[in-house]
């Protein structure tokens, strides 16, 4: 388990699945956390996309169940670990009722941490909606920095957007203790 100020970070857990289902599956969180097609998944789906790929250890990912108080809140994530070049992306999703409290911004601190502390990495990045202020101003505010945009990289909601790649370094990180 990782401990964050707020938030606990563990590893994800079959019985999780159905929360995690409702959690990720709202519409709002799906369009605003992938840049492809939103598509319906049932919870059976979900349950043999987890049977499949992320219940498998892999060198590659990382996946954490994010809890507060307890009680499960969504998901985060490092993918694409690279242990040769020390690179990794970090991904999030976290049900709307829990969005702009700070519950996200520490379970990401408490990931890139976890990245550079016990992965070695030397780069987290990710990919976010430009126009997602409130994802945008919570990435900054953990440390991350606008390395360039995309143009009308994503389909959202009907228009093309613009999205940034933001990232933090292991030299301009300022762990918590």
């Amino acid at each position: 388990m990782l401990t964050g100020d707020r938030v606990v970070l563990r590893p994800i857990q079959r019985a999780d699945l159905p929360r995690l289902w409702e959690l990720i599956a709202d519409f709002e969180v799906a369009v605003l956390g992938t840049s492809g097609p939103v598509l319906p998944q049932s919870l059976a789906e979900f349950e043999a996309t987890f049977d499949h790929d992320p219940a498998q250890p892999g060198k590659d990912r990382a996946y954490f169940a994010i809890e507060l108080e307890g009680e499960l809140i969504g998901e985060a994530g490092l993918h694409r670990i690279d242990h040769f070049s020390r690179t990794c992306e970090l991904g999030i999703g976290i049900g709307r009722a829990y969005w702009g409290k700070g519950f996200g911004q520490d379970a990401v601190r408490t990931l890139v941490d976890y990245a550079f502390e016990h992965l070695n990495m030397n780069r987290v990045g990710l990919y976010v909606l430009a126009e997602d202020p409130r994802a945008v101003g919570a990435y900054r505010k953990a440390g991350f920095v606008e390395e360039g945009r995309i143009r009308q990289h994503a389909w959202v909601r009907g228009t093309y957007e613009d999205e940034l790649v933001m990232s933090v370094l292991r030299e301009e990180w300022s762990p918590r203790n």
